[in-house]
């Protein structure tokens, strides 16, 4: 399963840099990542138009992927749109409560988490901290009125935390939540000392993604992630694993090492440089799919995440694919 794609970024729509370079292949991408034994995504969402677009998407696709669903609510980095001025927009939070609360009632099969939502001190050019925390807090204090007496274990928490210390944490004690109620990190890049304050809270979890493993601080972080705490995503179609990496040295060690047993077809794709794209679609169309793009990653190449993981703990790979799908299945709801 991949917690975290992003099938409404553009870039699945053909569009690099402001220009349509080729047709929208989101069929292809869905198809490639079945066809690589990803057969469970959560689309993400940071705003209102967000949800609608993943709402769009897992209508359109279900067919090919029953097992699809989305996050609902507003990333730290589109907390602006959320405010009038200084202060909270209450006709827009009011929009937000009623997409959850229709969702709730209805317990819609593709409401999987709230969020993606947090602090993000990293990008203050789109919101500084007062208005992150401002929106942030009324996004819980909704859900927490929505959910805390629910009849039914609600949708997981799927938290954005980046360079803000504790502060997420101290403002989620703030507020009283389900007794089921799940909490998953998502893209997780923090210190080892803050990892261990998450996984040490009750049904905390955390989430890993290549870009969670371009430091060797954040390879030790995953070495040491209990696997019962543990996630995996590609966050596609960002946070592509790079040579520059210091997880690439050990993703090469172990493909020379599993190459008799790792079998993905995705491996035999053929990799599209920018300037080749257009003849690739003006000569295939849609019908071949046996390629990725340049730098834009894909769904159909989380199994490389695992394979680092089952490298890091000195696991093996199906106990790792088994472990985390055991996790999956405990805290997403069955679909």
């Amino acid at each position: 399963m991949d917690i975290g794609l992003n099938l409404i970024d553009k870039q699945f729509q053909g569009i690099y840099h402001g220009k349509k370079i080729h047709p929208c292949d989101i069929k292809n991408v869905i198809n490639k990542m079945i066809e690589n034994d990803v057969s469970r995504c959560m689309l993400t969402s940071s705003s209102i138009q967000d949800y609608h677009d993943n709402s769009k998407i897992c209508e359109d696709y279900k067919d090919m992927i029953p097992n699809i669903g989305y996050t609902v609510g507003i990333h730290p980095c589109s907390s602006a749109e959320m405010m009038n001025g200084k202060d909270i927009d209450f006709e827009k939070f009011s929009v937000l409560e009623g997409i959850w609360k229709d969702l709730l009632k209805t317990k819609n099969r593709f409401f999987m988490a709230f969020g993606e939502f947090g602090l993000d001190y990293d990008r203050l050019e789109y919101a500084d901290k007062e208005t992150q925390q401002k929106v942030f807090e009324k996004q819980l204090e909704i859900i927490s009125k929505l959910t805390v007496d629910l009849d039914h274990k609600p949708p997981v928490f799927f938290l954005h935390m980046r360079s803000c210390n504790d502060d997420l944490l101290t403002t989620l004690d703030k507020y009283e939540f389900h007794k089921e109620q799940k909490f998953i990190v998502h893209s997780f890049t923090d210190s080892l000392k803050l990892m261990d304050e998450i996984i040490a809270r009750k049904n905390y979890f955390i989430s890993f993604n290549n870009c969670s493993l371009r430091t060797e601080e954040g390879l030790q972080n995953l070495k040491h992630c209990p696997l019962d705490k543990l996630f995996l995503e590609t966050d596609a179609p960002w946070c592509g694993i790079r040579k520059t990496h210091p997880s690439y040295p050990l993703l090469v060690e172990a493909l020379e090492e599993h190459k008799d047993n790792i079998q993905y077809k995705q491996l035999d794709y053929t990799v599209l440089k920018k300037k080749k794209i257009p003849l690739w679609f003006e000569q295939n169309g849609l019908d071949k799919d046996d390629y990725l793009i340049g730098d834009r990653h894909e769904p159909c190449e989380l199994w490389k995440v695992y394979l680092l993981v089952s490298k890091l703990k000195n696991s093996s790979y199906e106990e790792i694919v088994n472990k985390v799908w055991d996790n999956c299945q405990n805290t997403f709801t069955p679909m």
